[in-house]
């Protein structure tokens, strides 16, 4: 999806090219006909579909997958070697997206547009969440803004506050009174006010439980505020679900695994061999969707130090598993879900010493994941027995009082394996809850850019590769 920035871009080379008069120039950047006037209906799409396939699905993603270590990287060299490039698309990215959402929020106030308006704060918010995740510090306050070419950045724990601002915001909106919301072009909730609302409530409980290492009871309480306001039900998500069986719009994850298959089963594996009682991974019946055999065994990828192995057959791996659900191009990319909300009410509670509570959303969370494991495919069926089974395994089921923390985690590491990534390093930093595998150890954040450090000079020096592992480099929500 293009987007106002790459539009206005393109035009100014035309002019530059055709004729080198200012007035020319000036008419092509500010014809309204070309990019200011664009309808709010063609814009709401674009910038949904650029968060989901440029933002939070793409090559950062994938590189999430290899520093949580749920993937390994199999194209025969340690995946830790560029840290750079995978963050450079989501960076620039990014920032694109956040000019097309403040022109289109200004668009949707001038027109009293207010369903148009609230949606634009909450991707807002999501895009801000996820740059901050990979990157830690990045500029915000300065942003954005023409005349200041060199922003300086914020430190990314006075960003929070500023989105749960954003939220609020959002959530008045959307809760006014709008006689033209949005319909089709609403590719997630089709103009559904509440179930935006919702998804600002979700976000919201997940940036408060992400801080939990910083005050577990305040951020608990929080959380538990957020979630009563979020998704009640199954099926009440923010996923995108509109893609088919194409490379041009299919899943992004799915989409650049069938280009490169690069991504094999890593360390899930260990963790979820870790709840079956005679540690063979098929008795997680979540294994036989998910993992691809070499000659009838399922074999994990080390991590950092794994084969190649992108040759024949490509989706299914010659020498470690594949993740199966990595092949299916119309598959739906969840972003924030019910099910999280589950792990979250169960985590909030655990800490909060609600260990009946606790124990009750985790058995739901755990009873959920197991049942939607298969929705990637209609192809795919998982038995209601085996979900039966799988839950009574001790491991999995310890009863409320010897539920730990390390289990419920562990639990939502193993969910957020079906394409979020992303989310599942943010688990693996917060709580280092298994040592890192990789020889190289565990990446903090992904580096700044190149273009961003030539470029920029308040670019934080002190983030690179020599330090990218240390703790100086941690953000402060990671343990």
């Amino acid at each position: 999806m293009k987007n106002i920035k790459r539009y206005t871009f393109a035009l100014f080379l035309v002019g530059l090219f055709l004729s080198c008069s200012e007035d020319t120039l000036t008419e092509i950047d500010t014809n309204p006909n070309i990019v200011n006037d664009a309808p709010l209906n063609s814009l709401l799409p674009q910038v949904i579909i650029a968060y989901s396939n440029e933002i939070v699905g793409a090559e950062a993603a994938i590189q999430s997958g290899f520093m949580s270590e749920q993937t390994s990287g199999v194209l025969g060299f340690n995946t830790f070697n560029d840290l750079e490039a995978p963050s450079a698309r989501a960076w620039e990215n990014g920032y694109l997206m956040l000019n097309d959402l403040k022109f289109m929020k200004a668009k949707a106030i001038e027109n009293e547009a207010w369903t148009y308006a609230g949606i634009s704060d909450v991707l807002k918010a999501f895009t801000l969440t996820t740059l901050i995740d990979l990157n830690g510090d990045i500029p915000y306050s300065e942003a954005l803004q023409p005349e200041i070419r060199n922003p300086i950045f914020d430190a990314h724990e006075t960003l929070y506050p500023q989105i749960h601002e954003i939220l609020d915001s959002a959530i008045e909106n959307l809760g006014r009174t709008d006689s033209n919301p949005p319909a089709q072009d609403d590719l997630v909730f089709g103009g559904d006010q509440s179930m935006w609302m919702k998804t600002a409530y979700g976000l919201k409980a997940r940036l408060y439980n992400k801080l939990s290492n910083l005050d577990a009871t305040n951020s608990a309480q929080n959380a538990l505020m957020a979630l009563g306001n979020s998704f009640s039900a199954p099926g009440e998500d923010f996923s995108i679900e509109i893609y088919n069986n194409s490379l041009e719009n299919g899943n992004p994850y799915s989409v650049r695994q069938n280009i490169q298959p690069q991504s094999a089963v890593g360390v899930i594996f260990d963790i979820m061999l870790s709840f079956t009682p005679n540690s063979i991974i098929e008795e997680d019946p979540r294994s036989l969707l998910w993992f691809s055999t070499i000659d009838g065994i399922r074999i994990p990828a080390p991590s950092g130090v794994a084969d190649s192995d992108f040759g024949e057959p490509r989706l299914e791996g010659a020498v470690y598993s594949k993740p199966l659900f990595l092949k299916y191009l119309g598959a739906p990319l969840p972003i924030l879900t019910y099910n999280e909300m589950l792990f979250i009410e169960a985590e909030a509670n655990l800490r909060l010493g609600n260990l009946t509570e606790a124990y009750s959303a985790y058995e739901e969370a755990v009873r959920l994941a197991m049942e939607e494991s298969a929705n990637f495919s209609q192809e795919a069926q998982i038995d209601p027995s085996d979900v039966s089974e799988y839950l009574e395994y001790p491991a999995v089921s310890p009863g409320e009082v010897d539920l730990t923390l390390e289990t419920l985690i562990a639990q939502k590491y193993i969910y957020l394996f079906k394409f979020q990534w992303i989310e599942a390093y943010n688990e693996t930093r917060k709580f280092n809850f298994f040592p890192a595998t990789n020889p190289e150890g565990r990446a903090n954040r992904l580096l700044y850019p190149i273009s961003e450090v030539t470029r920029n000079p308040n670019t934080p020096s002190d983030v690179n590769f020599s330090t990218i592992f240390s703790n100086s480099t941690k953000l402060i929500w990671a343990n």
